[in-house]
């Protein structure tokens, strides 16, 4: 004999009906959701848009909704809310350009502090993935932008002092070169 899994409640015809009387606004929200291309792409198995399609499922197939489920459902329709809205699309794209103008300030001072290539390859690469995550998601999370401002602070700090490595060939005095 089987269990059936906890919390997890199947009922046939009848639950189908009572989710369409109950939920049958969060059906279409989430139908209209799932058709928006903009916002989940066909080929996309991210997480987020698999747990959407798995709450319409639930919602379309009868099974019991738990308080739990109604608040991600809601949760999720007032993400796509937030997307939709036009002063917040203003909003985000201003914040990604704002945010991509910082970095790349941060990378022209990189090049100035004229660190090792390797000191300056492993910084190059974190900018590049911050500058990844800004364009994708708009989003930087507290410790990122903590770490932005430390390397802002140790580049402006280095050309202030003038601590520029003198070992490497591209660091010699104009005047010792002529």
């Amino acid at each position: 004999m089987k269990k059936k899994p906890q919390g997890i409640e199947l009922i046939p015809a009848r639950g189908v009906e009572i989710n369409k009387k109950r939920y049958g606004r969060r059906i279409q929200q989430l139908e209209h959701i799932l058709d928006d291309k903009t916002y989940i792409k066909n080929d996309n198995t991210n997480s987020y848009h698999e747990f959407i399609r798995s709450m319409y499922n639930a919602l379309i197939s009868g099974r019991k909704i738990t308080p739990k489920m109604e608040s991600a459902i809601t949760k999720i329709v007032k993400g796509y809310a937030k997307h939709i809205n036009p002063e917040h699309q203003v909003k985000k794209i201003k914040y990604i350009e704002t945010t991509l103008d910082k970095i790349q300030k941060l990378r022209s001072l990189l090049f100035e502090c004229k660190f090792s290539p390797d000191y300056s390859y492993g910084k190059e690469m974190f900018l590049d993935s911050i500058e990844n995550q800004v364009r994708q998601r708009a989003y930087l999370s507290k410790k990122q932008r903590v770490y932005l401002n430390k390397f802002h602070t140790q580049f402006t700090k280095r050309l202030e002092k003038g601590t520029l490595s003198k070992k490497q060939p591209w660091h010699k005095k104009k005047s010792e070169n002529n």
